[in-house]
């Protein structure tokens, strides 16, 4: 039990690190760029997943076996979160004529959502020990 409140730790504050690269590229991308926020959110989680692997490879899992094999599936979970994000994201954004909230907003909210799910599915599976 102790191992796994240490990993989600280390998990959450990596995670922290690397959504903030996400949020920033998607800020820059719907703020600077235009660029739709559903469209944005996939070119920054993309970012953040990259980042995530490397980091939580290292620091919160310590597995260094079969790095091209982990990463596929490290991806493969963040794009079932990067689903679940676009979904919240949607939902909160695209309300007939008055929005739930902003994309800042909304994008935070799909954030926690999806991060939860991909501990528990990173954990469980892709830095699984054999």
């Amino acid at each position: 039990m102790h191992q796994a409140f240490r990993q989600l730790v280390s998990y959450a504050l990596l995670g922290c690190v690397c959504s903030a690269v996400d949020m920033l590229v998607f800020l820059a991308l719907t703020s600077l760029g235009s660029l739709e926020p559903l469209a944005a959110n996939a070119a920054s989680v993309t970012a953040g997943l990259t980042l995530s692997f490397f980091l939580n490879r290292k620091y919160t899992f310590h597995v260094t076996d079969s790095p091209v094999r982990r990463y596929v599936v490290f991806f493969c979970v963040g794009l079932c979160g990067m689903f679940v994000q676009e979904l919240v994201i949607a939902a909160l954004t695209m309300q007939a004529a008055q929005p739930v909230s902003t994309p800042f907003v909304a994008k935070l909210v799909a954030l926690v959502t999806a991060g939860l799910l991909q501990f528990v599915l990173n954990r469980s599976v892709t830095f699984r020990q054999r």
